[in-house]
């Protein structure tokens, strides 16, 4: 389902159906999710679609640009190493509208397959709304379904002499670079600084063809995906500062 289209076309995978037709002078846009339906109308020519995975907190609406995955088991991890473990995180779909050579890009829809959870990190008196997801830690890439679930490959860096227990970790939208092909792949960080405190960002630089980790049989194949987060602002945090423990 991934991909750019030129119009008119209709495309159909698992329970989602998006079509863009001429009816009369008008283009209509219509994508349907199981019993949800999104509708609008498009005047133009020269357009084109692209489908691509976005960060996942665009859903029912923007709540909160942080997410937090929850291990499903904690995890412990020695004083002054390095490890890299993987996770999944949830896949929001993002549709963009756009002249020819990518000009004048505009978020036409967003909708996910995947479970809406919100919670609190930290105590409800001072906590940091974000959204939920709960993953397994895995020490090879798993295979979910790329419509639904990515692969987040995380770095682990213990930068103190202790003994350090973790069983969550909290993530900027904005920071966020999603590449796609066959799956949906970001690579992130996490660098803890005291027993109580982390710091979480994303790698900022073209990864797409160089992630011998992540052992892609055509690893030049996959692209960047359009963000939503990346093209509102210049000036916010990349990361995220986990004070409140992890």
């Amino acid at each position: 389902m991934y991909g750019d289209y030129d119009l008119p076309f209709s495309v159909e995978k698992e329970e989602i159906s998006i079509t863009v037709e001429k009816i009369e002078k008008l283009w209509v846009y219509r994508r349907t999710l199981g019993e949800d339906t999104e509708e609008k109308l498009i005047l133009g020519e020269g357009k084109h679609i692209i489908i691509n995975p976005v960060e996942p907190l665009n859903t029912p609406k923007e709540i909160t640009p942080n997410l937090l995955i929850e291990f499903e088991k904690a995890l412990l991890l020695p004083g002054g190493i390095k490890r890299e473990i993987f996770l999944t995180f949830p896949i929001e779909i993002g549709v963009f509208i756009a002249d020819k050579g990518n000009k004048n890009l505009q978020l036409l829809d967003v909708f996910t397959l995947a479970r809406q959870k919100f919670t609190l990190y930290g105590p409800v008196s001072n906590g940091i709304v974000c959204k939920h997801w709960k993953s397994g830690i895995y020490s090879v890439p798993p295979s979910p379904n790329p419509l639904q679930e990515g692969v987040m490959e995380l770095v682990l860096r213990n930068t103190t002499s202790d003994w350090i227990s973790i069983s969550k970790a909290v993530f900027s939208a904005y920071g966020m670079r999603l590449y796609y092909d066959t799956d949906v792949f970001m690579k992130a960080h996490m660098d803890i600084r005291s027993k109580n405190t982390a710091e979480t960002g994303f790698e900022q630089r073209n990864i797409s063809g160089e992630l011998k980790s992540y052992n892609l049989k055509d690893q030049n194949t996959r692209k960047e995906a359009i963000g939503v987060y990346n093209r509102k602002l210049d000036f916010v945090p990349l990361n995220f500062n986990m004070g409140l423990g992890f």
